[in-house]
């Protein structure tokens, strides 16, 4: 009886160890040097301590478990990752990440990691190993440099994981004090900024802790962009502002406390990069037999968003020659575009086009993937198809050139799960692994007929200026113009003339600036050419 009393005993006290009954010590740093993700001492910046992300301890968070002490803590029980959404924050001025933690795991048995999550410049996430020890309280401040790459210029979630990706062995953690925080500043010793403005806009990606910036202008800038504002953080700073001379060129704000001891310089780099030229003009075919997703050459079916969040915030647009082209930003992997809610029978469809571009040099594990997703009558994926060009596809990826690439359906592989009959096509996926910047442009499926089969050159024929403000020349090789039909990018002809000579002059002074195709006839058959107006 002694014995089964004793191993009781042991069981309870067991139980009661996998559990802590005390609370980590208050923090101590002043406020204002603090951003709170969860504790009771600061004001916190968290929206939800519970997001599902597909985690096994999804729905358990408890954000006001007692120790028995009266003061709670935040509880990950049957955890092997959690993220929590925040505020999006510039915590780019501090330099640790607080936490306390408590959990009955063995250190040498289960690794447990953290990292931010930022949505503004640098990288995304760095998962940084706690060094912990099993069943007491420890207090571990992380320094910024451990996360490489990261900034913390727009920290917008936060992740806890354990024992790596995919983990499937869930352990129970406490947590307390979750916190960025940084050095006490002297009074008059700040030398950072606030605000920084190019040409009155805020500076795309600004942290005050950030010091340098490259932004890309589109191709054609010839207009330096000023800086507007520099605002110090402390009333007391100065500023003194250089522009940049020219296109490529550099801007500085140096700031210099009001001690005078202190010094710090932000410096923006103007560069143009990626296409000269827009993407190529597509083929001039019947509306019937396109079904375009992003294009200025064809009407665009209706979409529900073109980034639908899978992979953060993942494009941007720009213009290149007037023509609306994605761009996919450094350290964004892919892009959702969805119109699950306008859905797409392509039974009838045979090829599937895209455009790219990419400046990268060093091309080696580089890929473009496009992926069609079929959702088969149901609410997710039920099979999809993927195209993925690399240095070893044909076409395959070229630095610094247009790759156009158009494929018939049929004699792709690789269709993920099922049988692809791209009768409810609700989704599409690309994916640039690898690459840093890519531009991208005419996404459609089509059924590979054109208007006309006797089309002659556009090399027998030169149209210019183009862009244009007013008007285009067109100019052939002895061929006569026998007529030229003029088109907006929905179909509608704006424009038609007959001029039966080696030359003509398209007016296009009373057109409205945008993109527009004209059909030219010749003696030699027809041919398509995109006209851009100003």
């Amino acid at each position: 009886m002694k014995k089964i009393t004793f191993l009781c005993m042991l069981l309870i006290s067991a139980i009661a160890f996998a559990q802590p009954t005390t609370n980590p010590a208050a923090p101590m740093q002043d406020a204002a040097d603090v951003v709170s993700v969860y504790g009771d001492t600061y004001t916190s910046i968290a929206t939800n301590y519970d997001p599902f992300w597909g985690q096994s301890g999804a729905g358990l968070v408890n954000t006001s478990y007692d120790p028995g002490t009266g003061q709670v803590i935040l509880a990950y029980p049957n955890f092997n990752y959690q993220g929590t959404e925040l505020t999006a924050t510039d915590a780019s001025q501090m330099e640790f990440l607080h936490i306390d933690i408590w959990t009955a795991a063995s250190p040498g048995a289960t690794d447990i990691q953290i990292s931010p999550i930022n949505n503004g410049s640098g990288t995304v996430e760095t998962l940084v190993s706690i060094a912990y020890t099993s069943g007491t309280w420890t207090s571990v401040d992380i320094p910024k440099s451990a996360f490489t790459g990261m900034t913390w210029d727009s920290v917008f979630q936060m992740k806890f994981a354990a024992n790596g990706p995919g983990s499937t062995t869930p352990v129970d953690i406490y947590l307390d004090n979750i916190y960025f925080w940084k050095n006490p500043t002297a009074a008059g010793s700040d030398a950072t900024l606030s605000a920084l403005e190019i040409d009155a806009a805020p500076l795309a990606g600004f942290g005050s802790g950030v010091f340098n910036y490259t932004v890309d202008l589109a191709p054609g800038t010839t207009v330096v962009p000023q800086i507007t504002t520099a605002t110090p953080t402390d009333a007391g700073a100065m500023t003194n502002i250089t522009q940049a001379s020219a296109i490529p060129g550099d801007a500085t704000v140096v700031v210099t406390s009001q001690n005078g001891m202190e010094m710090e310089t932000y410096t923006v780099s103007f560069v143009i990069s990626g296409p000269p030229t827009a993407a190529p003009a597509p083929p001039n075919r019947p509306a019937a037999d396109v079904v375009s997703i992003y294009s200025d050459a064809y009407p665009n079916i209706t979409v529900g968003t073109y980034d639908a969040g899978w992979c953060g915030a993942a494009i941007s647009e720009v213009q290149i020659e007037g023509n609306n082209t994605f761009k996919k930003n450094t350290g964004i992997p892919c892009q959702g575009i969805d119109f699950s809610t306008n859905r797409q029978d392509l039974s009838d469809f045979t090829h599937i086009h895209f455009d790219f571009y990419t400046d990268d040099v060093d091309l080696v594990g580089d890929v473009f993937n496009v992926k069609l997703v079929d959702f088969a009558g149901g609410g997710g994926e039920a099979s999809a198809l993927e195209v993925n060009i690399n240095t070893g596809t044909m076409p395959a990826i070229v630095a610094n050139t247009w790759v156009s690439v158009d494929i018939e359906i049929t004699s792709i592989g690789g269709v993920v799960a099922g049988n692809l009959t791209r009768s409810d096509i609700a989704q599409m996926g690309i994916t640039t692994a690898n690459l840093t910047n890519v531009w991208y442009d005419n996404i459609y499926l089509h059924k590979n007929t054109v208007l006309s089969v006797d089309e002659f050159n556009t090399s027998s024929f030169k149209t210019y200026p183009n862009p244009t403000n007013d008007s285009w020349n067109v100019v052939t090789d002895n061929v006569k113009i026998n007529a030229i039909e003029v088109y907006d990018i929905s179909g509608r002809q704006v424009t038609t003339m007959t001029p039966n000579a080696f030359t003509a002059t398209i007016d296009g002074s009373s057109l409205k600036a945008g993109i527009y195709f004209a059909k030219i006839q010749s003696d030699k058959g027809s041919s398509s050419i995109k006209l851009v107006k100003n």
